[in-house]
């Protein structure tokens, strides 16, 4: 759950303050207090209210509260942000907007917070994995997920990180596992949890999307934009479902976004290069750059980072660098890797159609099921109707 102030979005779960590309990380009882004073809408709380609250079962000084209150001052750069009331307590500035946050953002007990937070930190170390996206990194995402809703199984968010960890399984390597009906029910049990969660709303339109429930879909992730137009999975989700049903530009829009919020995201602007290509040249270059850019990037940082690098080589072809890209792709293996989808593209770009189907039918095999990329990505449309192609995309529907 998040709450806003003035230009702060402050993440509960996560304990992180964003505003424009400045982060915070504020503490437990930071975020307890703000809490705390965002419900009290704009009335005063008294120290002791607020000692018994944000220190529940534990005797702390005055002294604890105004460290707390400094900090938060601090972090968010505004003394004003918190006022101090004579002989009353504080209370959120007047002149500062907010918005109100159930009292269920963080819980109230300690223990059970430490198992919020700590299974939310699982979740943050599957959404790395699926970002780098090397081999076995969706099954460590899905058994992160798994291990995050055994600590906290009625932690809506952390529900549907699981969901949207099962559906990626499902689409990119199930590796013959029926996946996609627990990821439905995962995201079901979220809304039920908390309907008004982004997240929650986004992973079941993700999930409705696979199975072709598509009006259930749309009203799922119109709810998640409405909700929240920051998180970057919120936008991928509705960029994917608008990109399945061929609401092209639209889905450029999205993916552009995601890449404009994350700085070191490269799919985002990747995904709207390729589906650019031939609706607009021009625009579909300046994604590409911008994304070989990022990608150079990480590898300077990690020279083993396997999107980066798979990513890299299919851009070079994007952008005409035929000879670059083959030579980088000679040096990656991808074989048993979901990265294969990047080889696949770039080689069908360079003429190495051969090559490319045959990277395709190898990652059909491990369970590759995305049948809306094949029938968006100019480099696979192209196929036609070569009977090879053809056969895949029948396969790919009949799963």
């Amino acid at each position: 759950m998040e709450i806003v102030i003035n230009d702060w979005r402050v993440d509960c779960t996560t304990r992180q303050a964003s505003r424009a590309e400045e982060r915070r990380v504020l503490s437990p009882r930071a975020i307890r207090l703000l809490c705390d004073l965002v419900e009290a809408r704009g009335a005063v709380r008294s120290r002791a209210t607020l000692l018994d609250r944000i220190w529940p079962d534990v005797t702390v000084g005055d002294e604890s509260l105004t460290q707390v209150v400094a900090e938060v001052r601090r972090k968010l750069g505004d003394k004003g942000v918190i006022e101090t009331i004579a002989k009353g307590g504080y209370r959120l500035s007047p002149r500062q907007p907010s918005l109100a946050v159930p009292a269920t953002c963080l819980p109230a007990h300690p223990t059970e917070a430490s198992s919020h937070l700590e299974a939310h930190a699982l979740c943050l170390e599957a959404r790395r994995e699926m970002v780098r996206c090397g081999r076995g990194s969706l099954e460590r995402a899905e058994a992160l997920t798994d291990e995050a809703v055994q600590l906290a199984p009625q932690c809506a968010g952390v529900r549907a990180e699981r969901s949207i960890a099962l559906v990626r399984a499902h689409t990119y390597w199930s590796e013959g596992r029926r996946l996609l009906q627990m990821a439905l029910a995962e995201a079901e049990q979220a809304v039920a949890l908390q309907p008004d969660l982004a997240v929650a709303q986004s992973a079941l339109g993700y999930a409705h999307a696979m199975f072709g429930h598509w009006t259930a879909a749309e009203t799922a992730h119109a709810a998640a934009v409405r909700l929240d137009t920051r998180d970057p999975i919120v936008l991928h989700n509705a960029g994917w479902y608008l990109m399945s049903r061929g609401q092209t530009l639209a889905a450029i829009a999205y993916f552009e976004q995601v890449g404009d919020i994350e700085p070191q995201n490269i799919k985002g602007y990747f995904v709207a290069a390729q589906l650019s290509r031939t609706l607009d040249p021009n625009r579909s270059r300046r994604n590409a750059e911008r994304a070989l850019q990022r990608a150079r990037a990480r590898i300077e940082a990690d020279p083993t980072d396997p999107r980066a690098l798979s990513a890299a080589a299919a851009l070079m072809a994007m952008l005409g660098e035929y000879y670059a890209s083959y030579t980088a792709m000679e040096q990656i293996d991808v074989h048993g890797s979901t990265q294969a989808i990047y080889h696949a593209s770039a080689m069908a770009q360079i003429g190495e159609k051969a090559r490319a189907k045959h990277l395709l039918e190898e990652l059909f095999d491990h369970g590759w099921r995305d049948v809306f990329w094949l029938n968006s990505d100019p480099s696979f449309v192209e196929f036609g109707n070569d009977r090879r192609a053809r056969g895949l995309r029948q396969s790919l529907v009949a799963a």
